[in-house]
């Protein structure tokens, strides 16, 4: 199960054998539709004297979105937004557990440096 999470980026939605009830409970930041962390951060805006720092979470941005998402948080009132955060554009390979030797560095070998006692060195005289 851990290996599964660390693969799929602590995301239980592509794990079959986890219930769609935990499903539904668990989500990531990714997973979340940002238009409803904007409904609830209005909500909440009533009770806050200054601005929330309010993150909002896109897995794949587009302009069309994010002047949707930016138009919606000003007409429900919100005051400030803080980061756009965004997956990168490309991933990083994953890799199991099985093949961690296959992609492991060699030991690199002790840096060659002279001993400061050497009296053919040019450096340490």
């Amino acid at each position: 199960m851990s290996n599964d999470l660390k693969y799929f980026d602590g995301s239980v939605q592509p794990i079959d054998r986890i219930p769609e009830e935990l499903k539904a409970k668990y989500a990531t930041a990714f997973e979340i539709d940002s238009r409803w962390l904007i409904e609830a951060a209005s909500r909440r805006q009533k009770w806050i004297d200054q601005g929330e720092s309010l993150n909002l979470y896109m897995a794949e941005p587009s302009g069309k979105k994010l002047d949707d998402l930016y138009k919606l948080a000003w007409v429900r009132g919100l005051k400030t937004t803080y980061y756009l955060r965004t997956l990168g554009a490309t991933h990083m390979e994953k890799s199991d557990s099985s093949n961690t030797t296959e992609n492991s560095a060699p030991a690199s070998q002790a840096p060659a440096a002279c001993s400061i006692l050497d009296p053919d060195c040019d450096a340490c005289q």
